[in-house]
């Protein structure tokens, strides 16, 4: 093809393009001139969220059933880390995929239908933002457990720590919401400013936290009974162990607010879009390691997962005796109304099915 008819083409297929994008609703219109120079990061990109997605599911639910299903687990600590499992639930069954299709379509058309550009939005504000507030919370939390210690139940309840979770689900309703209201970007830029205070009120707690431990643990050996310091020490490592999930989870994060920051907040042009792309992946990625890092770190968790592992295979070995035994009454009603007796002889380890298929040959012989 001539240069200038390909110059024509590309003009065209980028008129194509802007027609296609029409304007979709509050949101700002895409660019996909330079797509090409990005599509490589697009598929990889995709292809992590892809695998990561439906693990990221599984795990969370794992963890949210266990806290749920166990009254042990329902401490006030517990109940932060299972919201803070819950929206990465919707993490995985929303966000992700909406940024694969995004992507992949992006890819492919160089062009997002409007309905997948807005789920990926408004999901992507809310949950995150329930994230970054309910990792503040834990880490204010595990402060208080720390330098209150007596006064600690009248600072966190289980009822009072499930207020805090649904106050910080409606703010960040609320703030997505505001987004449709024609201040699409002074939202934007509330939301921003709000994960950047809960990173700071994670790292001021931490801090404090860190700053108490070391002077627990100089007087641990010097002042207490035995009990009281078995009692402290394992109130530490717990403390220990959650400032670890909260680290690590926002350390994942940071390169996003930052690139946001960069972006959205100061303005600054940014080369190109494969940094959204790989903080994004970065980010999306804590749903999957969270999970695995609370089975790992919290033994109360951990146990109380191994307990329902064990409750269900229970209820699943008492329904197949269940289904035996009515497998016997009616195998023994067949062999009644043939007129005729059966003794069979079972074991403990015989299934249904086993049974029932050496009571009807012996029906069938008698019949004959």
């Amino acid at each position: 093809m001539p240069h200038a008819e390909e110059e024509m083409a590309v003009g065209n297929t980028t008129i194509q393009d802007r027609l296609f994008v029409a304007s979709c609703f509050h949101l700002p219109d895409p660019l996909f001139d330079k797509v090409s120079e990005r599509s490589t990061m697009n598929l990889v990109t995709a292809i992590i969220n892809i695998i990561s997605s439906p693990l990221a599911v599984i795990f969370n639910s794992v963890i949210s059933i266990a806290i749920v299903t166990n009254s042990r687990l329902r401490t006030p600590s517990n109940l932060l880390i299972g919201c803070l499992a819950l929206s990465d639930v919707l993490v995985g069954l929303t966000v992700q995929p909406a940024y694969i299709c995004f992507r992949l379509m992006e890819n492919q058309h160089r062009s997002v239908p409007c309905f997948v550009r807005v789920m990926y939005s408004n999901a992507f504000y809310i949950c995150c933002g329930v994230s970054f507030m309910t990792l503040s919370v834990v880490s204010y939390e595990r402060l208080v457990a720390v330098r209150l210690r007596a006064r600690y139940n009248n600072v966190f309840s289980g009822n009072r720590v499930l207020k805090f979770t649904v106050a910080i689900w409606v703010l960040n309703i609320a703030l997505t919401c505001l987004q449709w209201t024609g201040i699409n970007q002074i939202s934007r830029d509330i939301h921003l400013v709000l994960w950047f205070l809960c990173l700071l009120v994670s790292v001021v707690a931490s801090l404090g936290i860190s700053v108490i431990q070391r002077r627990r643990h100089r007087q641990l050996h010097c002042h207490g009974t035995i009990f009281e310091n078995i009692r402290r020490k394992r109130e530490l490592k717990l403390t220990r162990n959650i400032l670890f999930i909260v680290g690590v989870y926002m350390s994942l994060n940071l390169p996003l607010l930052l690139v946001s920051l960069y972006h959205q907040i100061l303005e600054q042009e940014i080369k190109t879009y494969n940094h959204y792309s790989w903080t994004e992946t970065l980010a999306f990625l804590n749903s999957c390691s969270n999970p695995l890092l609370c089975f790992w770190k919290n033994r109360q968790i951990r146990q109380g997962i191994f307990a329902a592992r064990r409750r269900i295979t229970f209820h699943l070995a008492n329904s197949d005796l269940n289904v035996t035994a009515l497998s016997i009454s009616r195998c023994s009603k067949s062999v009644t109304t043939a007129g005729y007796r059966v003794e069979i002889k079972t074991a403990g380890n015989i299934t249904s099915s086993t049974i029932c298929n050496e009571i009807q040959p012996a029906i069938l012989n008698l019949n004959e």
